[in-house]
């Protein structure tokens, strides 16, 4: 599961880029335009795909969730957690941006959905875990809205031939409906995702590394985007990559420090390259 090791910081940077997104400057306008024409970006905490086309522009989105278990799962009774996933977004960013310039100063879109999920454990360490959110996102004046949605996630942690094996499908409904006179919008989606991690010979100070490889597998029902243009639409989607991190995590504050790593999402004009923070799904 994802950890933020910085939840309180993502919250002052998403004020900010909130305030910076409400300004209404000629570029900010041409902006919200662009925003306005592909609303998709508002669906990041469920799409989770990192990469949007904002008319011709590109708008990465990154999330970190805070977690905290109310009940543990047992065999006699359900487990439940809060949980609030927090996305932000930057226009025009590329993952190797980072490498040169270091890390962008300015949030332009910001999302927090918080919610509950109830864990079922089930046959052979299965686990079932129903959930349900609802949230607000801000990126621009014409967009802004409120943000639901529900699902049911089928899950289980097993031994593959020395790797850890991570294995998730769900079925997603989210919807969102903006302050503007922006008709509203939802899409279904399901997906199966496969996350392999091993520790490795090498150390950093007395910690293995770790590596994982990961494989997701989309198809997303009315995928949200342009509406009639159907040339942007890419229902079947997929993503590959690795990640790396310590055994034992580091700790940042009270948290583990995130999985970091890079993956390639292929999604018809929309492919890219995707900076991967935390879990990659």
């Amino acid at each position: 599961m994802v950890r933020s090791p910085a939840f309180p910081i993502l919250a002052i940077l998403g004020l900010v880029g909130a305030s910076n997104a409400g300004a209404q400057s000629p570029g900010e306008r041409a902006e919200n335009d662009a925003v306005g024409a592909s609303v998709n970006y508002v669906f990041a905490t469920d799409l989770g795909s990192g990469v949007y086309d904002l008319d011709g522009r590109t708008l990465q989105i990154y999330q970190l969730t805070y977690e905290k278990v109310l009940r543990e799962v047992g065999p006699e009774e359900f487990g439940v957690k809060f949980e609030v996933p927090v996305t932000f977004g930057f226009f025009d960013f590329r993952p190797t941006d980072v490498l040169s310039s270091g890390l962008p100063t300015r949030v332009d879109s910001f999302a927090v959905v918080p919610g509950f999920e109830f864990d079922y454990l089930v046959k052979e360490e299965w686990h079932l875990i129903p959930y349900v959110r609802a949230g607000f996102s801000v990126a621009s004046s014409s967009v802004d809205g409120w943000l639901y949605g529900a699902g049911l996630k089928v899950e289980r942690l097993s031994d593959f031939h020395g790797w850890d094996k991570f294995t998730r499908a769900e079925l997603a409904l989210a919807g969102v409906d903006y302050r503007d006179d922006v008709a509203s919008d939802q899409f279904v989606r399901l997906r199966q995702g496969f996350d392999f991690t091993r520790g490795l010979d090498w150390k950093i100070g007395d910690r293995a590394m770790e590596l994982g490889i990961y494989a997701v597998f989309d198809f997303i029902v009315d995928p949200p985007t342009i509406p009639g243009d159907d040339r942007k639409k890419h229902p079947i989607q997929a993503e590959f990559g690795f990640t790396l991190a310590t055994r034992p995590r580091y700790k940042i504050w009270k948290f583990d420090a995130p999985r970091l790593g890079f993956g390639y999402r292929l999604a018809g004009t929309l492919s890219a390259w995707r900076f991967v923070i935390g879990a990659p799904f």
